[in-house]
């Protein structure tokens, strides 16, 4: 079963928090995009239910751009929460590729500020790159697998 792209994006916040290191709407959908990159390089899909759109600043997930664009360039002071104001995290020990996943992105970018990530996104041999180029408003599990800039 997939994950809501906003349940993912508490997982990796949780971190955030845990480090006391900031996280933008901006910083939040690229670091959830190389999540999912990294799990389908891994595993042949999308760990999340929607797929990432072609917007010009990178990977956007509209759910994940509607419940923090409140925000808007500021650090992200919360988590996601559902009708009834509950927060939601993914069982990270029944997917242990997932947990993988968050680790292996978080360790490496959360340094980068969401301005950073969104050009890193925008080089060559990115699944965004790719789509953009093609003209296409979505971004493929095939691109996300090709893309060389993790």
């Amino acid at each position: 079963m997939k994950a809501a792209a906003t349940i993912l994006s508490n997982n990796i916040l949780l971190r955030a928090r845990r480090e006391n290191i900031p996280v933008t709407p901006m910083k939040i959908q690229k670091l959830l995009y190389y999540t999912c990159v990294k799990y389908a390089k891994e595993t042949g899909e999308n760990p999340i239910s929607e797929q990432f759109e072609v917007w010009p600043y990178g990977p956007v997930v509209p759910s994940v751009y509607n419940e923090f664009k409140t925000f808007k360039s500021s650090p992200i002071k919360g988590f996601s929460r559902d009708a009834k104001n509950n927060v939601w995290t993914i069982d990270e020990d029944s997917n242990p590729i997932l947990t993988d996943s968050i680790n292996y992105v978080w360790s490496r970018l959360k340094s980068f500020s969401g301005i950073d990530l969104s050009k890193k996104t925008h080089q060559k041999g990115s699944g965004w790159y790719t789509a953009y180029h093609a003209d296409r408003p979505v971004i493929s599990v095939e691109e996300m697998i090709a893309d060389a800039t993790l």
